[in-house]
């Protein structure tokens, strides 16, 4: 599965490249305007975003601060990252939820440039974010067995 997500970002990168470059040479080189490249480049970058994202939670290099929680004796620790794991899996869920509203809100909505529905830049929300879901998932499940057995995470 990883290996789909990152080659699906890295081919979001590469279009969201190719069709900035296009624009650029379109409209200074040629001097002709092609409306519907930075839409689409909007698009690619909006999936490179969320699936980078969820690429990130899967090698835990997300921004934290925990100077104090470093601190924390092993239980303690783990019993925190436990509560911080339960929170954000409530903040995912949200945000999950409102990308499948986003979706169904804007299904009869089609792009301004070309005829898409706009639903299809909203899926990366709730795709990128279930997979959030699963891997905090799967952090709460690794600190609650350190609650229970006492030892490091």
């Amino acid at each position: 599965m990883w290996f789909i997500v990152e080659q699906a970002a890295l081919a979001a990168f590469v279009c969201m490249l190719v069709l900035v470059s296009a624009q650029v040479f379109f409209r200074y080189v040629l001097e002709v305007s092609v409306p519907w490249t930075e839409e689409a480049a909007r698009w690619f970058y909006a999936y490179q975003i969320f699936l980078g994202c969820a690429i990130a939670a899967r090698e835990n290099v997300h921004l934290r601060a925990t100077f104090l929680l470093d601190r924390f004796p092993s239980r303690l620790k783990a019993a925190v990252e436990c509560c911080i794991a339960v929170a954000g899996m409530i903040f995912v869920g949200g945000i999950i939820w409102g990308g499948a509203v986003m979706i169904w809100a804007t299904s009869t909505v089609e792009a301004g440039s070309f005829a898409l529905s706009m639903s299809y830049l909203y899926v990366s929300i709730p795709v990128s974010f279930a997979i959030i879901f699963a891997l905090t998932a799967r952090d709460l499940a690794r600190h609650w067995q350190a609650v229970r057995r006492n030892t490091d995470t």
